[in-house]
């Protein structure tokens, strides 16, 4: 662990899991509810596209989780690549891409969330909704996380450091 910021490094990779696994908690959900309504009303083409999409997700999210873990055991550059440059220099175009990215998700998050588990919007099976709106979770919590690893971790001669 970089021996300059072990707390603050810490405090970040724990929330950040803790985030992730969270939303690993929920996709296994929709994946269970999803074999389970499957068997007990069976599947429709539309089904299997969710399922299988949903499968992909979380996939993809449990490689974030493992590269968290594994950050945890020797330091790795976690999100270096979209807000630094090679040099270290800030990337400008690559923070405003993922703020953008950041408020995006969190609307398209909020948007279906309260479609699913509120009151009806869009005329999509509410498995459907669930599965964009956990994808938008995952989206966002990456994003927003880059964003703070750019602020937290940025100096003032444009470096950054590695955790």
């Amino acid at each position: 662990m970089n021996r300059q910021y072990p707390r603050k490094n810490l405090i970040f990779k724990s929330i950040y899991l803790a985030c992730s696994a969270a939303l690993m908690g929920f996709l296994i959900y929709l994946l269970i509810d999803f074999i389970a309504y499957g068997f007990k009303k069976g599947v429709t083409f539309d089904d299997c596209i969710v399922l299988i999409a949903s499968v992909i997700a979380a996939l993809f999210e449990g490689s974030i989780i493992g590269f968290i873990v594994r950050s945890f055991r020797a330091p790795t550059i976690l999100m270096k690549n979209l807000v630094f440059k090679n040099d270290g220099a800030p990337f400008i175009p690559g923070l405003a891409l993922t703020l953008t990215g950041c408020l995006l998700t969190l609307g398209l998050s909020i948007v279906f969330g309260i479609s699913s588990f509120i009151t009806p919007l869009f005329k999509i099976a509410v498995r459907a909704q669930y599965f964009i709106f956990t994808v938008g979770l995952i989206m966002f919590v990456n994003f927003l996380f880059t964003d703070i690893y750019f602020v937290t971790y940025r100096h003032e001669s444009g470096s950054f450091a590695i955790i």
